[in-house]
This record gives structure tokens, C-alpha cells and sequence, in this order.
């Protein structure tokens, strides 16, 4: 015991006399201080990892992981041309599940008196769509694409109020650009062959999926595709994957990944997870601060103490320990409980918002029978309508929890320094000729 006394000490400055209770209440405090900034940290991370991977994984099932396209294909128009050869041909690249040729475009779509603008997407190579997209279908999902058909997002036939089997007529860009006549509007009309649902809210309200024939019919481009749409195994392997492509096509086209395409997007979601765990670490480094003050009220609550252990032998290192070890055991307990109540919450926080919605709702609908004030629509702390998801989604990091985890130990024992060194530097006649 004696050769352990330091941390025995420590455990023992952790509770406090009961006439000086106000200290062992900032010691809570402290505690409580670093139990939030891990648990908001562990639960907020979670959520916004998960919204990540959702909106990612949303647009690379509907978009492609790779697009090979012509150089100045989108200046002059030019597309590729000899797009089956070269479908052929990345195939082979290992690692690459489909290609599928594509024309996209911008459009007008009139239906009955409704106007509004849409984004038309062609792809295949044969005269349905592929099948790569049809897991997306919620109507007539094992049926070819019918003549001259399209499918639409659920949201968009809920918002124009649009069923299967109606005309729509699409109005676009015809031809290709030239500098004597510039671009002519052209019109097709398209049956509604079903309907789609990815889950992203700008597909399901303004894509509109045909088959590349159609797409090239209505465009009246010729037998082009504007470029290539390429699916590989591992989207982690990305990268290196269109190097292989690029490195086989050659400089004629250019081969982009999804992250390359979306840069705008993918950037302002990593620089918001960003801006929101400084934020967020910010309420550890202030359990830094208030565990530096509560130690330097222990130490004047202990200075007889420290005195005497001192003139007992104690070297000034023995009772820097002695302090230190107490912020790090504050630091421990802190992390530990957030840590446990983090990941639990993580873990089952679509459970924990339903029952919180649920509760919400049975007090105020109780609110409104008792004092009559109409009618009561249900609460919902997430509204499908602004973020268009069906559950909130949570992807734990263990790698970044461990990172929180040493972090904010390792801030209370620093935190917990610069009172331990006050405390070595207490001379024992003094600290005792008043007490």
C-alpha cells in the first residue's frame, strides 16, 4: 500500500468531507462535463457518418462509380461515337461489374397543365433499361420498358399527380450544336411505364430514366452515347480503377469518378463534419478547464494535508502524482460513462427518437382533448418531407471513438498539471502554522 500511496490518495481526494461538499460537487461537475462532450461527440459523429454514407451510397446505386466521356464532348457535343468497342474493351479492366453507355440531358416536361424542368437519362445497350438501375423499380419491376416508356420517381407522379400509362411530352435540346443554326427544340411524347423510388430527392423529383435508343431518338444525336456509366466491385478501389481505365482509353476521353463529378457536394459534407467535431471538441477542452479549477480548489481544501505528508517525507513528484492521478481518474470516469452511453445511443437511436416522438405526442394530444383546441397533427422530429429519409441513419468509427476516447483522458490529465504543480511547491511549515 505504501509503495501505491499516490494513487490511493487520489482515490481518496475524489470524495470530500461532507461540511465541504461544494467540492465534491465540482468533481461531479467535472465528471458530468466530459460524460456530455463524449457522449455529443460520439452520438453527433454517428449521425452525420451515417447521413454521409447514405447520400453517397444513395448516388452512386442511381449514378456511376466511373464515367469515361469525350474530352470535349461536353463543348461541341461529340459524345463517343464508337461506344460499343470501347464498352467492350473496359471490361476487361479487373474489378469493373457493368458498363452501361449513357445519354443525359436537360428537358421540359408537360403534363396536362403542369410545366416543369427535368433531367432526362438514357442508358443501355439494349432497348430496356438496365439492370442495374430496375432494383430501384417499385411498379412493373420484372417488365421490360414498353415502347417509347419511361420511369419516373415516385415524388415527381406525386407531385404533378402523374399514374402509369399516362403521355408526357418532353421538350429538349435537338441535335447537335452548330454554328450556323445553333440547337433546335425538339419534342417526343412518352408513356409512363412505372415508376422508381433511390430515396435522393433530387432524382426522385427531376430524373426521368429511358433506354439509350429512345434517349438517342429524342435527342436526335445518331447512334452516340455522351459516355459511359461503369460499375466496379469495391468503391473503395475507385481511384485506382480509373487510373487502369485511363490508362487503357487513352487521352481522346477522360475517365471521372463519382467524388471527381460531385466534388461540390462531397466537399461540403466533409467540411461540415468537420466544423461540427471542433465545435463539438470544444466542450471537452471546457471539462479541461473546469477540471484545472476544481483541482485547484482541492489542493486549497488540502493544503494541511499536503503539509503533512510532506513533513512525512512525501517529494514534491509524490504529490504531483497525487493530483494528476486525480484529474486522470476524473478523465476515466468521464470517458468511460460517454463512452458506454455513446455508443448505446448510437446504437439504438432510431428506437430512442420513436419513443421520444411517441411520448411527445401522447402529452400533447392529451394537452389538446383536455382544453379542446382542435384538431392535433402528430410531431416528428425528423420530417421525411425536408430530409427525405426513413429512419436516421449511424455509423460508428471505432477508430475515431478510440481517438475521443484518449483524447479527452489524456486533456484531463493535462488539465490537471498545472494545479499538481502548485501543490508540489507547498511548504509544510507554512501550510500547517495556520491550521
Amino acid at each position: 500500500m505504501m509503495r501505491f500511496y499516490e494513487l490511493f490518495v487520489g482515490f481518496r481526494y475524489l470524495k470530500s468531507k461532507k461540511s465541504q461538499g461544494f467540492i465534491s460537487f465540482n468533481t461531479l461537475l467535472s465528471i458530468g462535463i466530459v460524460f456530455i462532450g463524449v457522449f455529443i461527440l460520439i452520438v453527433v459523429t454517428s449521425v452525420m457518418n451515417g447521413f454521409q454514407v447514405q447520400i453517397k451510397d444513395k448516388i452512386l446505386d442511381v449514378d456511376s462509380h466511373i464515367s469515361v466521356i469525350n474530352m470535349y464532348g461536353e463543348q461541341d457535343g461529340s459524345g463517343v461515337a464508337g461506344y460499343r468497342d470501347l464498352v467492350e474493351k473496359i471490361k476487361t479492366v479487373p474489378g469493373v461489374v457493368s458498363v452501361n453507355p449513357y445519354i443525359d440531358g436537360q428537358a421540359l416536361m408537360r403534363h396536362r397543365e403542369n410545366i416543369s424542368y427535368i433531367m432526362i437519362r438514357g442508358m443501355g445497350e439494349g432497348p430496356g433499361i438496365p439492370e442495374t438501375l430496375r432494383k430501384f423499380f417499385i411498379e412493373q419491376k420484372d417488365k421490360p420498358a414498353a415502347a417509347r416508356g419511361v420511369y419516373i420517381g415516385e415524388e415527381m407522379s406525386k407531385v404533378y399527380g402523374i399514374d402509369a400509362g399516362d403521355v408526357l411530352e418532353l421538350i429538349v435540346p435537338k441535335g447537335r450544336l452548330t454554328a450556323r443554326e445553333g440547337v433546335q427544340p425538339g419534342l417526343g411524347r412518352f408513356r409512363v411505364a412505372g415508376f422508381f423510388k433511390t430515396g435522393y430527392y433530387d432524382y426522385d423529383t427531376k430524373l426521368v430514366l429511358m433506354s439509350l435508343r429512345e434517349s438517342q431518338r429524342l435527342f436526335e444525336v445518331g447512334d452516340i452515347a455522351l459516355g459511359l456509366g461503369i460499375k466496379i466491385g469495391d468503391i473503395y478501389a475507385m481511384n485506382s480503377i480509373a487510373e487502369k481505365i485511363q490508362s487503357m482509353i487513352g487521352f481522346e476521353y477522360v475517365a471521372r469518378t463519382a467524388e471527381e463529378k460531385n466534388h461540390n457536394l462531397f466537399y461540403a459534407l466533409r467540411l461540415e463534419k468537420l466544423i461540427m467535431t471542433i465545435i463539438l471538441f470544444l466542450v471537452i477542452v471546457s471539462a479541461g478547464f473546469t477540471i484545472m479549477g476544481t483541482l485547484a480548489m482541492v489542493v486549497m481544501e488540502k493544503r494541511k494535508a499536503v503539509g503533512i505528508l510532506k513533513s512525512m517525507g512525501a517529494r514534491p513528484t509524490s504529490i504531483m502524482v497525487i493530483f494528476i492521478l486525480e484529474g486522470f481518474l476524473i478523465g476515466l470516469i468521464g470517458t468511460v460513462s460517454g463512452l458506454v452511453a455513446g455508443l448505446a445511443a448510437a446504437i439504438n437511436l432510431e428506437a430512442i427518437i420513436m419513443w421520444i416522438e411517441m411520448s411527445i405526442n401522447l402529452l400533447v394530444s392529451h394537452i389538446y382533448r383536455v382544453f379542446d383546441l382542435g384538431t392535433f397533427y402528430k410531431i416528428t422530429i425528423v420530417p421525411t418531407s425536408v430530409y427525405y429519409i426513413d429512419s436516421i441513419p449511424t455509423v460508428v468509427e471505432v477508430g475515431f471513438v478510440v481517438f475521443i476516447a484518449i483524447f479527452a483522458v489524456f486533456l484531463s490529465t493535462v488539465a490537471a498539471i498545472f494545479p499538481a504543480w502548485q501543490a508540489s511547491r507547498l511548504k509544510p511549515v507554512e501550510t500547517m502554522r495556520y491550521e
